[in-house]
């Protein structure tokens, strides 16, 4: 008998470090529970439904290679304690739509795309998430976001729009064309002012950092900020870095944060 017991005790333990470890090594496709909007998921290792976990959303580039998104940042998190979410979003350029190669997404589903806008849809594909997270993995009540080159047209868009949504935002080499703001409309909600905003752009890149010539559309998303009422707003170059999503100090600056925001 001790020996039945303690071969299921192994086993037990056995069971509980695969799961864990299939948490931290291995991004889920998953689809959002009352939008068609599809999503990467990765829990960290220690994961339970007991406590809160802060949520990390990250927006893709116009690659749109988002299963190699959400690696990267899982690689970057190491023992930090992310819910990582990679979204399949269309607003970051319409190269690669209604490819099965890189969407997953029905003719049915692009049909209503095309109906309702690549805006609306990942908008509100993204609040579905935000929700579904939430309620299912126990994620923290607000979100930290941070998007690469297009991914942050829909991170301006976020951000203009649902300060109330954020813990931090994090644009990386970033574009901003007034994609999803349209209307015109910036929200009022009291969280803005005080809400971090933090640009990073790599000291080597030509082309979006500060000596590059797409660096003015953040100064642009920058000065449009400040002039609705975003007061915390700051930018770090990281030496020796090129075009690249620099995961590494993304999440580090989120954790300084989180924690800052614990005390």
């Amino acid at each position: 008998m001790k020996k039945v017991y303690g071969i299921f005790l192994v086993s037990l333990l056995l069971s509980n470090f695969t799961a864990c470890y299939s948490q931290a090594s291995q991004p889920e496709l998953k689809k959002a529970s009352h939008h068609p909007m599809q999503y990467y998921m990765s829990l960290p290792a220690n994961w339970s439904a007991k406590t809160k976990w802060p949520v990390v959303i990250a927006l893709e580039e116009a690659e749109k290679q988002f299963q190699k998104n959400t690696e990267r940042f899982m690689a970057a998190r190491k023992d930090m304690p992310f819910i990582i979410i990679v979204p399949l979003i269309t607003t970051n350029g319409q190269q690669g739509h209604r490819d099965p190669a890189i969407y997953p997404y029905s003719k049915s589903v692009w049909d209503t795309i095309d109906k309702v806008s690549i805006c609306k849809f990942d908008m509100d594909g993204l609040q579905n998430i935000i929700s579904d997270v939430k309620e299912k993995y126990a994620g923290s009540d607000k979100i930290f976001i941070t998007g690469f080159e297009a991914g942050t047209h829909l991170l301006w868009a976020v951000l203009f729009q649902h300060p109330e949504w954020l813990y931090a935002a994090a644009p990386v080499a970033g574009n901003y064309r007034g994609r999803c703001m349209e209307n015109n409309t910036f929200s009022k909600d009291d969280s803005r002012v005080q809400l971090p905003v933090k640009n990073f752009t790599g000291s080597d890149d030509e082309g979006f950092g500060v000596k590059g010539q797409v660096y003015g559309q953040y100064l642009e998303a920058k000065n449009l900020a400040l002039a609705h009422g975003y007061k915390n707003i700051s930018e770090t170059e990281v030496k020796g870095k090129g075009h690249v999503p620099l995961p590494e100090n993304v999440l580090d600056y989120f954790h300084a944060t989180w924690k800052s925001l614990k005390k």
